[in-house]
């Protein structure tokens, strides 16, 4: 059985490179986890790894409870760990998706640590599949490499390792071990795209060239280095543009063109973003190439993005300040803002960051961007002019407290103050969330 020792040193050689000790089976119930879990006992007992087999009960088939518990059967006879979670789908629509999400929503929480790992038995004809299907959306090159044989999930990691073995292969194992498993009904069923190319296209392509699972599988691996060797690069060149508050968009003009479209993309997925082709064409053409005095912003879900001196900044979504907002501050007094403005206090006692003032109140206002300003030994000018030589963002104006007294603007909360120190009876501090 030659099949049986293959997926079984590929098991052993992938537990000893990654060296987890707890270990998560996405455990179906299904040909290829069922076979999984039987040949996973052994090598996690020599190696003192934690096995944990996890059962996912979606709630759609009625056969459901009876696979939930032909899965604890088995893994009492392994003398496994069992876990069984219920899941609640929305409806009918886009039902694959739905039930991968929640799945992998749950098995987050089992993988917690760095020496964690959930383990699935994805094989070659999977692999093919995810292939076809991101043929099929038109993928760039991460869609079309598949499935990696690991990849970063939840604190730990995700492992395949049976990524080179066709089911052919593992069913041959399975027979000749004399396992059980459970049939879902709803693998018939042509009215899912994975099920489509399962029954309908890879047979009849495989009829056409018998190897194709075999080569479409190195082929997987190909595209796989490939991508490692992209990310290498892509991530050294990002060190070069990218800050924690802003991407500089003169280091990342340096760059090849073709470089800038992946520093852009590896530079979103931080925040977990991952944009269509039109919409980064339309980034570079509407809020990166656009001329130098406008105040460009596109949306991303929830994201904004905005361009200022040579510098795009990645936004959430900005709460609005109430116009009918304008509330008074006096000495001693700590006022709350909104919008996520953080706090304002009045001291009579210096504080770090703290700018004087004159007086015991003060009215608050924030835009009033016409306001003439005059700090300290400074000329009088135009509020919207001192923010520019201050280089405050355009987006972050309108938030910034103003405090005035008798109609006069004495302190930008944060920036200056008309009242030298000397001068002063009390002491504004803007504390900013963050």
């Amino acid at each position: 059985m030659s099949d049986l020792s293959d997926l079984q040193l590929a098991l052993q050689q992938l537990l000893r490179r990654y060296a987890p000790r707890q270990l998560t089976l996405a455990y179906s119930g299904g040909l290829d986890s069922q076979l999984l879990l039987h040949l996973l006992v052994a090598p996690c007992q020599t190696l003192g790894i934690t096995l944990t087999a996890v059962h996912i009960h979606h709630g759609i088939s009625r056969h459901a409870d009876a696979w939930a518990e032909f899965c604890q059967q088995q893994c009492q006879k392994l003398g496994v760990n069992f876990k069984l979670h219920w899941v609640q789908l929305q409806g009918r629509s886009a039902l694959e998706q739905q039930a991968r999400d929640a799945r992998y929503q749950v098995l987050t929480d089992y993988v917690t640590a760095r020496d964690s790992a959930l383990v699935t038995a994805h094989h070659a004809n999977d692999q093919l599949e995810t292939l076809l299907l991101a043929l099929k959306r038109g993928a760039g090159l991460a869609g079309m490499a598949g499935m990696a044989e690991s990849r970063p999930f939840g604190k730990g990691l995700l492992l395949r390792p049976w990524l080179n073995f066709s089911r052919q292969q593992l069913e041959h194992v399975a027979r000749a071990l004399q396992l059980s498993w459970v049939e879902d009904e709803s693998n018939q069923s042509a009215e899912f795209d994975r099920n489509f190319l399962r029954l309908e296209v890879i047979p009849k392509l495989s009829e056409r060239w018998p190897a194709l699972i075999t080569t479409s599988a190195r082929t997987s691996q190909h595209l796989q280095q490939a991508l490692e060797l992209a990310d290498y690069y892509t991530e050294r060149a990002l060190a070069d543009c990218a800050t924690p508050d802003y991407l500089d968009l003169q280091q990342l003009a340096l760059q090849p063109a073709l470089q800038q479209d992946l520093l852009l993309r590896k530079w979103l997925a931080r925040t977990g973003l991952n944009p269509s082709a039109q919409w980064l064409s339309t980034l570079k053409q509407q809020v990166i190439a656009a001329r130098e005095d406008a105040q460009p912003c596109l949306m991303l879900g929830c994201w904004q993005l905005r361009r200022f001196q040579q510098r795009l900044y990645l936004l959430p979504e900005l709460p609005v300040v109430p116009k009918d907002y304008t509330p008074s501050l006096h000495c001693g007094q700590r006022l709350l803002l909104p919008a996520a403005l953080g706090e304002l206090s009045c001291q009579l006692q210096p504080e770090q960051g703290a700018l004087p003032a004159a007086g015991t109140a003060f009215q608050l206002a924030f835009g009033s961007l016409s306001q003439t300003f005059k700090p300290v030994n400074q000329p009088g000018k135009p509020l919207k002019q001192w923010f520019k030589l201050w280089q405050v963002p355009p987006w972050q104006r309108q938030r910034i407290p103003l405090l005035l007294q008798g109609g006069e603007l004495q302190v930008v909360a944060g920036y200056q103050s008309s009242v030298a120190a000397s001068a002063a009876s009390c002491w504004i501090n803007w504390q900013q969330p963050g």
